[in-house]
């Protein structure tokens, strides 16, 4: 999506926007891009003054297709929504998803296809230096000798970085969410996301994925989330209430800082590359400027300093993290 509010997050969305569209036709593997669209609601005026104010951001910085929609057109966008007590809903219909698996393999096709060798049930626990300048990376199975590392671990990114003197605010939590049967059948739905609750809707095929997210409490198992969003969709979309539930999924995502990257080298031929969320649409254009960053020639036009591995995080910028556990 690219509904963000620094020109920086604008311009990793429209790159991230570029290269999902492009993957098949890139790597020649099937990643089907779903452009449903995306949009975020709110009854909460400051939320709204907000979602406004980042609307000038994404026109100004190179995306200007964002709409801000009235109750009566949010409904006409999403018919499942009870728009009641409503201020407005940013909307960009050229957003949209693709699967995560289909994105994994093509990603991982495209990789083999250049020489990589992905090595599956190798967790690294540790990096040394050795006295050559080589890097040892450690694990249950022996030593990965490299000359450069770059540590894309997620959660485990924290314990790898940390003997270098890099302590990153990061840790993986569950999330809980459900798939519905057919629903809404030749109806393009975006992804809804209110901003007041945290209720999520997202067309998954002919049906619907539904999720919480950023709530405090967050859900602690399938029960819970459902009395949650009982709550949320008996104000704000009723209609989801009686949905057929056919199966329930859970993930572990990451949280952490400010919701925004931290990027940069660590040590001698050691980088860093930390998401605590939109990795899947900020990753590809930020891992390619830190690899032209290491092979010497970095991209001019994306200056990633704001993001920089070392340094504070500031306040939290998510605005459905807002009221999350910490």
């Amino acid at each position: 999506r690219q509904q963000f509010g620094t020109p920086l997050e604008v311009e990793c969305s429209r790159r991230g926007l570029a290269f999902w569209k492009s993957v098949e036709n890139t790597f020649g593997m099937p990643c089907t891009f779903h452009d449903d669209g995306y949009m975020l609601i709110t009854a909460e005026e400051a939320t709204a003054d907000i979602l406004r104010h980042q609307a000038e951001v994404q026109k100004t910085s190179g995306m200007p297709d964002v709409e801000l929609l009235s109750p009566a057109e949010m409904l006409s966008v999403a018919p499942f929504l009870d728009t009641r007590g409503l201020l407005l809903g940013s909307y960009t219909p050229n957003d949209g998803h693709v699967m995560p698996m289909d994105g994994l393999v093509a990603l991982a096709a495209a990789a083999r296809q250049l020489g990589a060798r992905i090595e599956q049930h190798w967790p690294v626990e540790r990096l040394e230096r050795t006295a050559s300048g080589n890097w040892h990376a450690l694990g249950p199975r022996g030593v990965i000798v490299a000359q450069r590392v770059v540590v894309v671990a997620g959660a485990g990114s924290r314990d790898l970085l940390l003997p270098f003197g890099v302590d990153i605010d990061i840790k993986e939590f569950m999330h809980y969410s459900v798939l519905t049967a057919a629903a809404y059948q030749g109806v393009a739905l975006p992804t809804v996301i209110d901003l007041d609750s945290g209720l999520c809707v997202e067309r998954e095929g002919e049906g619907l994925m539904l999720a919480m997210l950023g709530r405090n409490p967050a859900p602690r198992d399938h029960e819970h989330f459902a009395e949650l969003f009982a709550e949320a969709a008996t104000v704000r979309a009723p209609a989801l209430l009686d949905m057929e539930i056919t199966h329930q999924l859970t993930a572990k995502p990451t949280l952490g800082g400010d919701g925004k990257p931290l990027i940069g080298q660590a040590a001698e031929n050691l980088w860093g590359l930390v998401f605590t969320g939109h990795g899947a649409m900020h990753g590809p254009p930020i891992a390619e400027a830190l690899a032209r960053e290491i092979a010497g020639r970095p991209d001019r036009a994306l200056d990633l300093s704001e993001w920089e591995l070392h340094r504070t995080p500031g306040l939290r910028t998510v605005l459905w993290r807002r009221k999350a556990s910490s």
